[in-house]
């Protein structure tokens, strides 16, 4: 993307957005180190502007139920799935201090919500970002959604932060192919997961030509952790720096929902920053109310943290 097209980005969609009934936010003392950085992935459940709307109708309590949980969970950037808006990822975080980007997929047909009937908003992904953080660039990856119109785009984030370049992509994989290995089943879903699976290859070959300090984060709908995934082995995922370029931080991560113990949302780096982790592995927080039907969002936030 060229510089005006970013700025237009930023001025445009995090400063001139309308807010709708965002609540005001205390921000918790940060003890942190000056140097580490927290990063998260959260699929926050259709997340949407107003009150009552898509499949997760949520009323005032619950935005600020999910605002104080993002204050615990305390990370610099999150990578959000699902949400509707720029407007809705406002409700959450404070435009007074986070920028907020999101994808510019073209909106698709909404449809009936399972269970509430009601009708559906957008699933794009998103970023919001702490204002201290210096955001350089934003790229709108297009390829992951060329194998079927709706699929959503990935969107890369470059940053620079205590004197390191880093860059962040942002995914949210075809859904409904569970199986560990998706070219031996005949399901559509699976089709189309292969598909994007060659096109995720294609793309990271490209990257680290680039940029050699790369964050892979957000809902793979794909249990990456199994040592028997056919998407982790064509990815060439491990756990040990010493056999891939890439690493798996959420390998011995217990997935947070009681119903999915196997993790479908993963972080995953490139071996130049394994030196920088604080710990090997990611960390799911959980809600206060783990109940499924009581859950904030079907996912739970998932960190990792740096320090560079």
């Amino acid at each position: 993307m060229n510089t005006q097209g970013f700025k237009h980005i930023f001025t445009g969609l995090v400063c001139s957005t309308a807010i709708l009934g965002c609540q005001t936010v205390t921000s918790t003392l940060n003890t942190q180190k000056t140097n580490d950085l927290v990063v998260a992935t959260w699929n926050i459940e259709h997340l949407a502007a107003q009150n009552n709307q898509g499949c997760k109708g949520r009323e005032n309590s619950d935005y600020a139920a999910l605002s104080a949980y993002k204050n615990k969970v305390d990370a610099d950037i999150y990578a959000l799935q699902e949400v509707g808006s720029v407007a809705a990822v406002q409700r959450v975080f404070n435009p007074s201090e986070w920028q907020v980007f999101i994808s510019d997929r073209a909106d698709s047909p909404s449809y009936t919500c399972r269970g509430s009937e009601q009708s559906s908003t957008q699933q794009k992904v998103a970023y919001a970002v702490k204002k201290t953080i210096t955001v350089n660039n934003l790229t709108h990856l297009d390829a992951l959604s060329a194998p079927q119109f709706g699929l959503r785009k990935a969107l890369q984030l470059n940053i620079e932060h205590a004197g390191k370049s880093l860059s962040l992509i942002n995914f949210h994989l075809k859904s409904g192919c569970f199986v560990d290995d998706y070219l031996d089943s005949d399901r559509k879903s699976c089709g189309v997961l292969a598909q994007q699976a060659e096109i995720l290859k294609s793309t990271l070959k490209q990257q680290q030509k680039s940029q050699p300090n790369l964050v892979l984060l957000g809902d793979f709908n794909h249990r990456l952790a199994n040592p028997n995934n056919r998407l982790r082995a064509d990815l060439g995922l491990t756990n040990t720096v010493k056999q891939s370029a890439w690493v798996n931080t959420t390998d011995a991560v217990q997935g947070c929902h009681p119903k999915y113990p196997a993790p479908i949302d993963h972080i995953i780096v490139s071996s130049s920053l394994v030196q920088h982790l604080d710990k090997p592995e990611s960390q799911f927080h959980y809600f206060e109310d783990m109940t499924p039907n009581n859950m904030l969002s079907d996912h739970c936030a998932l960190t990792l943290r740096f320090n560079f």
